[in-house]
């Protein structure tokens, strides 16, 4: 008699056990679909956004290559260089004058000496 009633309780307990993993199991694979819903959705949006930027990039790619330089023109394309070359030449002159600027303010707050070692005597 007493096997009866240990067999009867380990089959129930086990019922009961199996019913609230079930139910974790399902209310789990929920939230799964859920975010899964989610994740196709924001994946839509991206590939929208995906095209959206190839399209223009695709246009700014067409608008760079018409004003791509031709170099038939020998003359042309030698001006061209120069007045390039002069540019790049004034940016990196204003570059070295504002570094200039900056490391004399730096040399006029620097008091102490040991932070005054770049100093040229």
């Amino acid at each position: 008699m007493p096997w009866f009633l240990i067999w009867t309780l380990l089959v129930i307990a086990s019922l009961v056990l199996g019913f609230f993993l079930l139910r974790d199991l399902w209310r789990k694979a929920q939230a799964f679909m859920a975010e899964f819903a989610r994740a196709s959705e924001v994946l839509e949006q991206l590939t929208q956004r995906t095209a959206e930027l190839t399209a223009t990039l695709e246009q700014v790619q067409e608008a760079h290559e018409a004003q791509k330089a031709d170099f038939t023109d020998l003359a042309a394309a030698q001006r061209r260089v120069k007045a390039m070359r002069k540019a790049r030449q004034r940016k990196k002159a204003g570059r070295r004058q504002n570094h200039a600027a900056k490391r004399r303010t730096w040399r006029e707050i620097a008091v102490d000496p040991r932070f005054d070692r770049w100093r040229k005597k």
